[in-house]
């Protein structure tokens, strides 16, 4: 009996312990300016990109010479076999005698034609003996050209008996050695004996196969960063050359074949070599950059909400304040409708004393939408200045522009941003004002948050449902408006949620993304600035998972040891548990 009130005491105690939950710790972000650099990955293969089959054009034999071999390098001219002539010059010897014959012949052929010609003229022979001469001349003319033709092969064969390089290349194979006997290509492209190939190694190529769901942001003349193996701290610069057609699937995954133009001056590349290529599809210099895992899809509000501690309906509530546009359950195939000009939007401080729902299963699906005007950072007046201020100096302004083309090649960053503030301080415009004036002119037209949405179908049109009256005046709404163009994710606009510390609160703000790599990605409005902080949702997200795993396990662990008994089982005592 003691033993069961001291089990039910312990399972009581475990009770209590387990019900109180420890509060998930927020780890934050600092939001700073940063080079973003959107690259497709893959693997590639290096390869020659021209291959020559050296043969023998006309001359067949033995081979008795052949001083190259495998890597050697050639010119033009140079030896690459010598077969033997006894055959060939034996050939050319018949062939002059039949040619000198034929000759000998035509020259009596055509004395005759000649007297037979006079003799008919004089009436002493009929046409019929005339017509024999005018055969027999035909005759030994055919003959002549034949042996003629037969005498210019033979010698072209002693030449060819000589096979020498006719292209600036690199031996790759040798299948032929000496004292074979090999056979001559003639007019066939695929006939005779293949003595070597070659192939000019100063302009190689990579062969990556890049996965389909990168392929749609490569494109041709694309920057290139190879790390072969062999040399893992030379990277090799190259181009995009062409992207070919048919998909090649390995391992249930499809890929498509990339063609990757590389300089080999130093000659340190050999076919078949591996290493990964690096495609830069896009870039950002400077850019304000936000963590991935900072960022949440606005549909995912509810569960973000409840990470923090926060209502979940006043994060929504927030979201469609006025000027947010309303909230309509966008998502899937939107068709581009006319989104309305909404508001900046009413940010609401939420406090973490707010009563907080439970966590529900699956959440809350539709995402919330609106079309928030973008906030201009800088003014029509600034971004005027800082135009004259180019045009006055161009000399100026086009070093400013060689020097971001070159910025993200630069291996020291620090001074190259320090020449590039140097160059603006001389043009007299501050660096970050042209920066946002820059960024405004690219993005002040995109989706629907900056007016009329396109009328163009896209996946996931972003936007939708009836907005409300902005607080700048028109109304939201449209189908679909927004962001919904066709493009690679990590390149065209797209509205996120991310979640700003103020204090002991949590400001909920929705802003618009632009590219985006595997860690940070560029924010187009001024939505966050530097120096806020942010908070890490998937790291949160992972420590609540593993905390509500714990909890379980200790839920269902016998203070005992082993598993706690089920009701209506057989108790320690041997009793039957209440």
């Amino acid at each position: 009996m003691n033993r069961n009130i001291l089990y039910l005491a312990l399972i009581a105690a475990v009770g209590c312990s387990s019900s109180a939950t420890k509060a998930v710790p927020i780890q934050t972000a600092t939001i700073q300016r940063r080079d973003i650099i959107v690259t497709a990955e893959a693997t590639g293969v290096i390869e020659p990109i021209n291959v020559v089959e050296v043969k023998s054009k006309t001359a067949s034999g033995q081979v008795t010479e052949m001083p190259i071999d495998i890597g050697y390098f050639v010119k033009p001219g140079d030896l690459i076999v010598q077969i033997d002539t006894t055959i060939l010059h034996q050939q050319f010897v018949q062939a002059t005698a039949d040619f000198t014959s034929a000759d000998a012949n035509l020259k009596v052929s055509d004395a005759q034609l000649k007297r037979q010609q006079v003799l008919y003229g004089q009436h002493i022979i009929t046409m019929d003996v005339l017509e024999a001469a005018q055969t027999q001349f035909a005759s030994a003319t055919a003959l002549f050209t034949n042996k003629r033709a037969n005498l210019d092969l033979a010698k072209q064969a002693l030449v060819d008996a000589k096979v020498t390089a006719t292209v600036v290349g690199t031996i790759l194979t040798k299948p032929v050695s000496i004292g074979q006997v090999i056979q001559a290509g003639g007019t066939s492209v695929s006939g005779g004996t293949v003595i070597a190939t070659m192939a000019d190694l100063t302009k190689v190529r990579s062969r990556a196969l890049v996965a389909e769901t990168d392929i749609g942001m490569v494109k041709p003349g694309q920057d290139v960063n190879v790390t072969i193996d062999a040399f893992p701290d030379h990277p090799f610069l190259g181009k995009v050359d062409h992207i070919e057609p048919q998909a090649t699937v390995q391992q249930n995954v499809t890929m498509f074949a990339t063609l990757v133009s590389l300089n080999n001056s130093e000659g340190l590349l050999h076919p078949g070599m591996n290493g990964e290529v690096s495609i830069i599809a896009d870039t950002r210099l400077d850019a304000i950059a936000v963590p991935n895992d900072a960022i949440r899809s606005p549909r995912e509000a509810a569960q973000a909400a409840v990470l923090l501690g926060l209502n979940p309906d006043s994060v929504k509530a927030q979201m469609r304040g006025p000027g947010g546009g309303g909230g309509g359950q966008g998502g899937g195939q939107g068709r581009g409708g006319r989104g309305g000009s909404g508001g900046p939007g009413r940010q609401v401080q939420i406090s973490n004393g707010e009563l907080a729902l439970p966590l529900q299963g699956g959440g809350q699906g539709g995402g919330m939408r609106g079309g928030r005007g973008p906030q201009v950072q800088v003014t029509d007046a600034d971004c005027k200045k800082v135009d004259a201020a180019m045009k006055k100096k161009p000399v100026v302004a086009k070093k400013i522009e060689d020097m971001r083309s070159k910025m993200r090649d630069a291996t020291d960053r620090q001074k190259a941003m320090d020449d590039m503030k140097a160059a603006y301080a001389e043009l007299g415009v501050d660096m970050q004002v042209s920066g946002a004036c820059a960024r405004r002119a690219r993005s002040g037209n995109a989706g629907g948050a900056a007016g009329a949405g396109g009328a163009r179908t896209g996946r996931g049109g972003m936007g939708g449902g009836a907005g409300a009256a902005g607080a700048g005046g028109g109304a939201g709404g449209g189908q679909g408006g927004g962001f919904g163009q066709q493009g690679n994710s990590r390149t065209r606009p797209r509205t996120g949620l991310v979640f700003i510390q103020r204090g002991a609160t949590w400001e909920a703000k929705t802003v618009r993304l632009g590219v985006a790599n595997y860690d940070y990605t560029e924010v187009l409005d001024d939505g966050l600035k530097e120096g806020d902080k942010v908070a890490m949702l998937s790291a949160a997200a992972l420590q609540a998972t593993r905390q509500a795993q714990n909890d379980r396990m200790k839920a269902g662990a016998s203070p005992l040891g082993g598993s706690a008994p089920a009701g209506g089982g057989r108790g320690p005592g041997g009793g039957r548990g209440n």
